[in-house]
């Protein structure tokens, strides 16, 4: 309390000495952005999670291919002598299959989960350059992360335990009560972003090399149209 009371009087007759010397200084400009919102608006994380969604169908797909053969090996399992040479041989291919299954597995999930990391930290970086740009431009001294005042829209389904703390984790969240609609520039953002994404989009498309021409298909390959019966 002390400190407090000195730093008081050595900084107010500084204050008061700046003050008197001009106009009386300008309040605080000060803006809020609602980076949830950013990110689910943003194009290139729609673009990004059409490219996830076909990994993870292709991980899927491979998953249950080996699913499905480590279910036949096991059915053949039971239907062998446990002391023959094919059993021994069935065991193997067993340890074998469930030993790609758990690998594949946990291989793919961790460079999916790298993958994410990348993209989120990647668009995290482009949000915050784009609000600092905005906010010099614009002539603010501080810019407030804002979120949905809504905090109770939950699944009712859900257990009342994990409602309970989904609840408790919205509200601590919560750093922002209220701001006046006319500090939020969201919009904004979500503009200059997308739209420096889609000339980033439009350039590498014209950079791009040209695709092959399609083939055309050999004489005699083609299908005979049916002939039309005569009238």
């Amino acid at each position: 309390m002390r400190y407090a009371l000195f730093l008081a009087a050595v900084l107010c007759p500084a204050g008061a000495l700046l003050a008197g010397e001009g106009d009386a200084p300008r309040p605080p400009r000060i803006g809020a952005v609602n980076i949830v919102r950013v990110f689910d608006e943003l194009e290139e994380k729609v673009d990004m999670n059409a490219e996830l969604r076909q990994i993870e169908e292709k991980r899927a797909a491979r998953l249950k291919q080996l699913d499905d053969q480590i279910r036949e090996l096991e059915k053949t399992a039971k239907l062998l002598r446990p002391d023959s040479a094919e059993a021994k041989e069935n065991t193997k291919l067993l340890e074998d299959a469930s030993r790609e299954f758990r690998s594949y597995r946990d291989a793919t999930e961790d460079q999916l989960y790298n993958k994410l990391y990348d993209f989120t930290l990647g668009i995290y970086r482009k949000i915050r350059d784009e609000v600092q740009a905005y906010a010099r431009e614009a002539g603010y001294d501080a810019v407030l992360r804002s979120r949905d005042p809504e905090v109770g829209d939950l699944d009712k389904d859900l257990r009342p335990r994990t409602r309970y703390m989904e609840l408790n984790r919205r509200i601590d969240a919560q750093g922002l009560l209220y701001h006046s609609p006319a500090l939020d520039f969201t919009d904004a953002i979500i503009k200059r972003l997308n739209d420096k994404y889609q000339r980033m989009k439009t350039e590498k498309e014209r950079l791009a090399p040209p695709k092959p021409p399609t083939p055309a298909p050999e004489k005699g390959t083609e299908k005979e149209k049916p002939k039309e019966p005569s009238k």
